[in-house]
This record gives C-alpha cells, sequence and structure tokens, in this order.
C-alpha cells in the first residue's frame, strides 16, 4: 500500500503541473467542499446528481498472483481518480466492472494529500456492474477509490498453468469512459505481479496482443503504462511453467525419437549410408546366430561321431534296459534337432547330416530289440 500511495501521489503532482488549478483541498482555506468526519460536505444549492461531467481521470488495475496463489485465487487491486469538469457539484453513483465470481469487495475513498483511507463505501453488485455513492465537488481535488477484490483463477494448460483476468473498461453505464489523455500522464496503468519465471500477456477484446507505451519492472512485477487507450477491453495473461527444467528435457528427447521412428523408412530410401549400416548390421546379427547354433549343436556332433561308431557287434553286447535308454535318447535328439531347424537355426544340408546318421543307428537298434523279444 504504501508504493501505491507514492504512486499516486507522484501522478497527482504530475496532473498539479500541467492541468489548471483544481482549487484549494477540501478543508485547506480554499473551495467549496470541506472532509468533516469522514463524510463530504457540499453546498446542497450547488448540487447534481447527473454524471454527465464526469471524467475517468487514470485508472489503475494490479494483478497479483502471488499473495493468493495457494488458493488458486488473484488479488485485484484497482485504483480510479474520477474528474468533475462541470461546475456543479456531484452526489450519485459512481460504477464500473468486475469479472464473474468475485470474492470480499471492498470499496474505499481515499485521501488526496498523503493517499491514508478517507472512509470506506458501500459496494453495491448488480451482475457484473458494481456501484457506489459518492460526492464530487468541482474544482476540488479529483478523489481517488481504492477497489479490491479477490477472483478464483484456475491454471489451464499443461506444459504452463496460466491464469487469466478480464477487465471491461468501457461498458453501457452513466459513467462516460473517455480518459483525459495528459500529456505526461498515461490514462490506463496495469501492474502484474507473477512468480520468478513467469510471464504476461496483454490482449484486447479481440485476442490482438497490446502494445503499451512504456513498460518498467519492479521486483516480480511489470507495470504497462497506456497514454491514449483506444481498447476497451483488456485481458491479463499470467503464465508460469508448471514442469522442471529436466520434465521439459525429457519430453524433448521423447519428441525427437518418436521423429526419428515416424521419418526413418524415408531417410532410409534416401540415404545409401544408412542402407550400408543396416546390412552390416543384419549381417553381425546373423552371425551371431549362426555362432550359437554352432555351439549348441556341436555337442550333438561329438555324440554323433560315438553313435556313427557304434557298430552292430557293440550294440547287440547291450541289456535290453541299455538299448531302450539309447533308443530314448536318440528320439530326444531328433525331436530336439526338428525344432532346430523350424526355427531356422538349421540349414536343409546340415539338418539332413545329422538326421540321418540318427534314424539310422534308432533303426539299428530296433531290430536289435525285436530279435530280443
Amino acid at each position: 500500500m504504501k508504493k501505491l500511495n507514492e504512486y499516486i501521489l507522484s501522478i497527482l503532482m504530475i496532473v498539479f503541473l500541467i492541468i489548471p488549478a483544481y482549487g484549494y483541498p477540501p478543508g485547506m482555506g480554499g473551495g467549496t467542499g470541506t472532509i468533516n468526519n469522514a463524510i463530504v460536505q457540499s453546498d446542497p444549492g450547488n448540487m447534481t446528481s447527473s454524471d454527465q461531467d464526469i471524467r475517468l481521470l487514470q485508472h489503475l488495475v494490479e494483478v497479483d498472483s502471488i499473495q493468493l496463489s495457494s488458493e488458486n485465487k488473484l488479488l485485484i487491486h484497482e485504483t480510479l481518480i474520477f474528474k468533475n469538469t462541470g461546475v456543479n457539484n456531484f452526489s450519485g453513483i459512481l460504477k464500473t466492472w468486475v469479472p464473474d465470481g468475485i470474492e470480499g469487495i471492498n470499496i474505499t475513498r481515499m485521501s488526496m494529500i498523503d493517499g491514508s483511507p478517507e472512509y470506506p463505501l458501500q459496494p453495491i453488485q448488480n451482475g457484473n456492474i458494481i456501484e457506489w455513492q459518492d460526492i464530487i465537488n468541482s474544482g476540488n481535488l479529483p478523489p481517488l477509490y481504492s477497489i479490491e477484490y479477490a477472483l478464483k483463477s484456475e491454471s489451464t494448460g499443461k506444459l504452463t498453468g496460466t491464469q487469466t483476468f478480464t477487465k471491461k473498461l468501457a461498458v453501457p453505464t452513466i459513467i462516460n469512459y473517455n480518459y483525459e489523455g495528459k500529456p505526461g500522464l498515461p490514462a490506463i496503468v496495469i501492474k502484474v505481479t507473477g512468480p520468478a519465471g513467469s510471464s504476461v500477456e496483454l490482449l484486447d477484446g479481440n485476442g490482438n496482443k497490446l502494445t503499451a507505451d512504456n513498460i518498467s519492472e519492479d521486483g516480480n512485477s511489470k507495470i504497462y503504462r497506456f497514454r491514449t487507450p483506444q481498447f476497451k477491453e483488456v485481458e491479463i495473461q499470467i503464465s508460469r511453467s508448471s514442469v522442471s527444467s529436466s520434465q521439459i528435457t525429457g519430453y524433448v528427447i521423447i519428441g525427437i525419437l518418436i521423429l526419428l521412428v515416424i521419418s526413418y523408412p524415408i531417410l532410409r530410401k534416401k540415404s545409401k549410408k544408412i542402407k550400408g549400416f543396416e546390412e552390416k548390421f543384419q549381417g553381425s546379427l546373423k552371425g551371431r546366430e549362426e555362432k550359437g547354433s554352432k555351439e549348441e549343436t556341436s555337442g550333438d556332433e561329438v555324440d554323433l561321431e560315438a553313435t556313427q561308431a557304434e557298430d552292430d557287434t557293440e550294440l547287440s553286447t547291450k541289456t535290453k534296459e541299455e538299448l531302450v535308454s539309447k533308443k530314448n535318447d536318440l528320439i530326444s535328439r531328433l525331436e530336439k534337432l526338428k525344432k532346430d531347424y523350424a526355427d531356422g537355426n538349421l540349414m536343409d544340408e546340415e539338418y539332413e547330416e545329422l538326421r540321418i546318421p540318427y534314424q539310422r543307428n534308432l533303426k539299428k537298434i530296433n531290430r536289435i530289440l525285436e530279435k530280443m523279444e
């Protein structure tokens, strides 16, 4: 609040220097009104309820996404400086627009001398229009009104959380929202406070990006100044990253891998180097498979040599139980051989070379067993 008061006071000093004198402030020895017991007193014979001479000298909109972030809310503070350009004092209703879903609205009239609160005002809400009643004397310092409320604002977006606040500056009310636009005095000032690393974007009612006449920074805040605004609505977007840098890196790597998988067939057709590398890689895999197959069948080949060395005389000296065991072993070997061949681990020549001796010895054993029966 202290910074706000200092900022408003500096604006008022500019006003005093560049526009005609308004007269003495109330209670300062001049003008037509005084502030007595927090109530503005005016000459009833010089009073009007028409606001046709009321102008909005300056509008300050402050959006803070930090203070109430744990509640997923934005804290909004607006400061409006109204000016009575007529000859009669005004006593009537003042208005401004607020978005849907506001909470805990407070309106206070502030001192033009030191920015301190003078007295609270009772807000009346009609839909999106907030009204309050007050007196604005002619020829005196323009009054300053502080309006504060909270707004529920869930973040949208997966990779970035974006909070949005919309303010309509011109609405069909009896308040004339034509800004004064004095040289050196911005008509609209927008101050946005967000977490470190957040970004801010201002859009008009048609979604076009707004360009401020001047932008400055104050800690985590950015201040945008517009001297002669042409827009009637402003949308303030505050975006913050909802993922860590390591997560973003992971997403990038996954995206690159997916892109490579999708584009590989096209690249393969166009690149001879990729084809050559693929052929070498497949050759290497085939060599390893053949080596493994040879290692698996090497034991079989040794046993085969021993089996081939066995002639009828040796088989005839074995008992029936030994012959049955030998027969079952040969049958098991033949089954394994067929499986290796079906799986593509053996070529035709290798399969036949191993199968024929097994079957030959199996027939020999069957003949001997038949003679034993």
